[in-house]
């Protein structure tokens, strides 16, 4: 049974909510440029059911959203913090892993058909979140870029 202990001022590991509302503010941000962004696409002279705004504007207001909750609560809510753990040099390695796969797969798609990139990248994630073995590594990116191949490819039709 553990108690919980205050947390003592100099502690740098403990969150302020000022901190809590400054990653809010980042993706708020974020959002805003999305949906900014995702107003600029034009729109075909024939009227569709779908409009090819209709992800980029639902992705940016999504993320607007959970930002604006993200800042309220940072201020609102009284966390628990028995149950965080401070931040590590892996897992910042990691999400910085992510970050350059990310954009790494963006400059290869350019270049090479979605099946390689794909593969390359959903393989990469897994290495980076810790999966090392053939299963790991070959058939669930082979998997998975095949279903997001078949399913926006080939069923929706949209230019890979």
């Amino acid at each position: 049974m553990t108690a919980a202990h205050p947390t003592p001022e100099g502690d740098r590991t403990a969150a302020s909510p000022w901190r809590e509302a400054a990653v809010g503010g980042v993706f708020l941000a974020l959002g805003v440029v999305i949906l900014v962004l995702a107003r600029a696409i034009e729109l075909p002279d024939r009227a569709l059911a779908v409009s090819p705004r209709i992800w980029p504007e639902a992705l940016g207001t999504g993320i607007i959203a959970l930002s604006v909750l993200q800042i309220v609560l940072a201020f609102l809510a009284t966390p628990k913090r028995d149950d965080v753990e401070p931040a590590t040099r892996v897992g910042v390695l990691r999400v910085a892993g992510f970050v350059l796969a990310t954009l790494a797969f963006g400059l290869l798609w350019y270049y090479i058909h979605f099946l390689v990139s794909g593969m390359v990248f959903v393989a990469a994630l897994t290495w980076i979140a810790g999966g090392r073995g053939i299963k790991d590594l070959i058939l669930f990116p082979a998997g998975i870029t095949v279903v997001l191949y078949a399913l926006f490819a080939l069923l929706l039709r949209v230019p890979v």
